[in-house]
């Protein structure tokens, strides 16, 4: 890939960062249900070449999991599949339908599959009672897709890709690799036992590792996942009754399994965390990103008024 491209689309990723860093801004009570505000760099990208195209939500993803610590979790995965597929399908339809559908019915489409993937891969995990979220979602997917299509519209990217300020290398790669392997290898474990006293303790560890390595730790993003996840496994009642109202009943093994996979997920949420630590080279299309974000998130705050009036005056 030339310089001058691997920079363009840096920085095009560096711009889905910006839009995702103020999305990040706002409460959010229940996983997988966001704006999906980096999807209007997306949109305004759609004239690239496929290649680059590609790159650049790949580049989302990945650069975008490395801000918020989530690079060896499952939520990534959805992140990068959601973001990939439901591109190639704006960038398909942008190609063949655009003078029929607009920026709007394109956003809506892309934001339609984005939804229906995050449930579907989400279900893998969680179980198929997962799919009953899928209306609430589609419907969520129609409100989303509105908002960023209208944001693309007012919006200018500009031609020029800017200077990088300050570049940054990593030191010590090897070190930096065998943390990451150490890292990936306690989730996998993590993921492959159903004790809940030794889950409790390697979460616990996990925690504080987090917590020693200086990433801050916020505790309503778990507690808005252990109750997301624990209610979707009380969907599929199992084992004794330990509560009965109505139609609500809770049972002692759906009770556990829902606690077993909570705390699955906050350990790989609080390691990706750590390993979101590690440096990243600026020669890497990732860490590039990464370094033009930290770029525009200076000239972002350094504005004044509205979101949509600090975006312009940095797209400026």
């Amino acid at each position: 890939m030339q310089l001058q491209n691997k920079s363009r689309i840096a920085y095009l990723g560096a711009l889905t960062l910006l839009f995702s860093y103020a999305e990040m801004l706002l409460p959010r009570f229940i996983p997988f249900f966001r704006l999906g505000l980096g999807n209007i760099c997306i949109l305004l990208a759609l004239g690239l070449p496929l290649p680059d195209f590609l790159i650049l939500t790949l580049i989302k993803s990945v650069a975008s999991s490395m801000l918020s610590g989530t690079l060896i979790s499952p939520f990534f995965l959805i992140s990068v599949s959601q973001s990939i597929l439901s591109g190639l399908l704006m960038w398909i339809l942008f190609k063949i339908k655009k003078n029929w559908l607009g920026i709007y019915g394109i956003s809506l489409a892309g934001s339609a599959l984005s939804g229906f993937i995050q449930i579907g891969i989400s279900s893998l995990y969680l179980g198929k009672e997962t799919f009953s979220l899928l209306g609430p979602m589609l419907i969520f997917s129609i409100f989303s897709g509105i908002i960023t299509a209208f944001l693309s519209l007012i919006l200018k990217i500009p031609e020029e890709t800017p200077l990088l300020k300050e570049t940054s290398k990593s030191s010590n790669p090897k070190l930096m690799i065998f943390f990451a392997i150490f890292i990936l290898l306690i989730i996998i474990f993590s993921f492959m036992i159903n004790n809940l006293i030794l889950l409790g303790i390697i979460l616990l560890l996990s925690v504080i590792l987090q917590i020693c390595l200086k990433r801050r730790f916020m505790i309503l993003p778990h507690i808005s996942m252990w109750t997301f996840v624990i209610i979707i496994s009380l969907f599929s009642p199992q084992g004794i009754v330990l509560f009965k109202a109505g139609f609500i009943v809770i049972t002692k093994d759906a009770l556990l399994i829902g606690i077993e996979k909570s705390i699955k997920l906050s350990i790989a949420a609080c390691l990706s965390q750590c390993i979101a630590t590690i440096p990243v080279s600026d020669s890497t299309l990732p860490g590039l990103s990464l370094a033009y974000f930290r770029q525009l998130l200076s000239e972002y705050k350094n504005q004044k008024g509205s979101f949509i009036k600090k975006i312009q005056a940095v797209l400026k």
